[in-house]
């Protein structure tokens, strides 16, 4: 910051560092206010559709989730989704997982039905994108199998899971610790 000065992009993405580790460490509450510092001069002086503006949203949002201040969370995870759709395109994995972060908060909210349609989409764009063995993709998988045992629907969520058990211990290994959860 002495250096390069407060609102430097290499400053802006330390601060986004700093707020990570704080957030880690049980210091969300000391994290959003340097995440709202880097989110404010990032927008200001790379534009509000820069990549690393995008990550400021992420990680505010991401941050206010973890102080269960969902309501203010809610619009900047649509942004976030907003944003990188408009700028990486639909099919870009980071706004699959844009995607997968808002429905994760709509379900937080209550609003399962509207997270379920956005956890089908999430998970169809990653199968196709990469692959239905990836990752992401079984995490994905992981999101709507919840969110339909919240709505009752057992049956379609337990067929997800089993799938979803069988690639992960196939991919990862039957320790590895997302085969687990």
């Amino acid at each position: 910051q002495e250096c390069l000065g407060p609102e430097h992009p290499d400053t802006l993405a330390g601060l986004g560092n700093l707020a990570a580790t704080l957030r880690c460490r049980g210091k969300a509450e000391e994290a959003e206010g340097l995440e709202r510092r880097r989110l404010e001069a990032s927008e200001r002086v790379l534009g509000p559709n820069h990549p690393q503006t995008l990550a400021a949203i992420n990680n505010l949002a991401l941050t206010l989730g973890e102080l269960d201040r969902l309501l203010e969370a809610e619009p900047l995870k649509r942004r976030a989704l907003e944003v990188s759709e408009e700028t990486l395109g639909s099919d870009h994995p980071d706004t699959l997982v844009a995607l997968g972060n808002l429905a994760d908060t709509l379900r937080r909210l209550g609003c399962a039905e509207d997270a379920e349609i956005l956890e089908r989409r999430r998970l169809k764009a990653s199968e196709a994108i990469l692959g239905s063995d990836h990752p992401d993709t079984l995490v994905a998988m992981g999101n709507l199998a919840a969110t339909l045992g919240e709505l009752g629907q057992h049956a379609e969520a337990e067929l997800i899971e089993r799938h979803r058990l069988e690639a992960s211990e196939r991919v990862l290994g039957p320790k590895h610790p997302d085969t687990l959860t």
